[in-house]
């Protein structure tokens, strides 16, 4: 089983002390090695510029981020769990490392991908709507270098008969690399919706708890789900009564049902 998340915008920096700097050949997705040269150049250079922060995102009261992007490479790193946090995050733990038969990607505008069972990374300040010197919009960019990784993962996905993919993504990173189902694989958007007398409105802020939820779910089964159907009972189990999950067509819908 594949599941696949975004990014954080906060992350943690790793403790410098023992920690190994950056070791690009040794991430995951080797074939995206060159790929991941070119915009670590390219992020070093737009932090050296006088417009670094707008186009890097910092705000005015955390400066430093500017500093520690220009020497990226050097930057201790740790395991991505550990890295990434926020309201997905804050629901997985480093403890949270994949089995062998599921795992996880992180999207990243740095990266392009980031194997969280493997992958140790720094602490990053770049998002899909970053603009980087000389190569435009970080997640325009990364689209095209994506697309045959996508298609290679679809094709292991449904050799290893796991034709499950669990899409945790915002839209913006969906842009990055599209994942939609067909020969053998279905690919399930997770949607948190919020239900209140009958009605049904989409979760919106809160939208990367539930996803957050959902990846616990998966990553502490008893089981890998090698279906959609499968999904659903695996999630439905841990979530209890507490809340509803459905599946229509292509979406894991996620109802949360209020007074």
């Amino acid at each position: 089983m594949l599941i696949l998340l975004p990014p954080s915008e906060t992350k943690t920096r790793p403790a410098a002390g023992d920690a190994a700097a950056l070791d690009v050949d040794g991430l995951g997705l080797p074939q995206l090695a060159e790929s991941r040269r070119t915009m670590l150049r390219a992020a070093r250079r737009t932090a050296a510029g006088k417009d670094a922060a707008a186009r890097l995102g910092v705000p005015a009261s955390s400066p430093e981020l500017i500093e520690r992007m220009a020497r990226i490479e050097s930057e201790p790193t740790a395991g991505a769990l550990a890295v990434y946090s926020g309201v997905l995050y804050d629901q997985l733990s480093p403890a949270h490392s994949p089995a062998a038969d599921r795992r996880v990607l992180v999207q990243s505008a740095l990266f392009g991908l980031v194997d969280a069972g493997s992958d140790r990374i720094p602490a990053y300040r770049l998002s899909a709507g970053s603009t980087l010197s000389r190569l435009g919009k970080a997640g325009s960019w990364w689209s095209p270098r994506l697309k045959p990784v996508a298609a290679q993962l679809r094709r292991e996905q449904a050799a290893e008969g796991a034709g499950v993919v669990v899409d945790c993504r915002s839209g913006s990173y969906r842009s990055m690399m599209a994942m939609r189902s067909g020969e053998g694989v279905q690919v399930l958007e997770v949607s948190p919706v919020q239900e209140r007398g009958g009605v049904r409105t989409v979760i919106s802020h809160e939208a990367k708890r539930y996803r957050g939820l959902v990846t616990r779910a998966l990553l502490e089964a008893e089981r890998t789900p090698i279906s959609a159907d499968e999904v659903v009972d695996v999630v439905r189990t841990a979530f209890g009564s507490g809340l509803r999950v459905e599946l229509d067509a292509d979406r894991l819908v996620v109802v949360d049902r209020v007074a």
